[in-house]
């Protein structure tokens, strides 16, 4: 069966927020590209698969958790960015920045994905994909 890819940071963020937290794991990175998967537990299986094409920068744990009550997972506008993190995020490279919510120790932080595309596929609500293929 072939993936149902949806795109879009709204779509990603509504697919997240049907659950009441998400633990989201890098499985794969390979230069340009970055698989990240979102489970509510690992030994099942996962919910969520998104994939970065094109990636040029990528600030983030291989693994976190975050809860669901606010939005997760949004596009930042590259103007609301203090120069620093646009020279940081755009050195050399291009294309939109991608942050996740994380939920740090001491406060809430960003995870940043700066890449050409992004798209994701989901499973049927309350059920789990398996690690070893889509």
């Amino acid at each position: 069966m072939t993936p149902d890819y949806k795109t879009g940071e709204q779509a990603l963020d509504a697919a997240i927020r049907a659950y009441s937290w998400m633990d989201f794991h890098v499985v794969a990175y390979d230069e340009v590209s970055l698989v990240v998967r979102g489970t509510l537990d690992v030994s099942y299986g996962y919910q969520l698969q998104i994939e970065f094409g094109d990636v040029g920068y990528l600030d983030c744990p291989m693994s976190w958790r975050t809860g669901t009550d606010t939005q997760v997972f949004s596009k930042v506008d590259p103007a609301t960015l203090t120069d620093d993190a646009r020279e940081r995020f755009f050195d050399g490279n291009g294309g939109e920045v991608f942050r996740f919510a994380v939920e740090g120790v001491h406060r809430p932080w960003f995870a940043h994905i700066v890449a050409a595309r992004m798209r994701f596929f989901a499973a049927a609500h309350g059920e789990y994909l398996s690690w070893s293929g889509a």
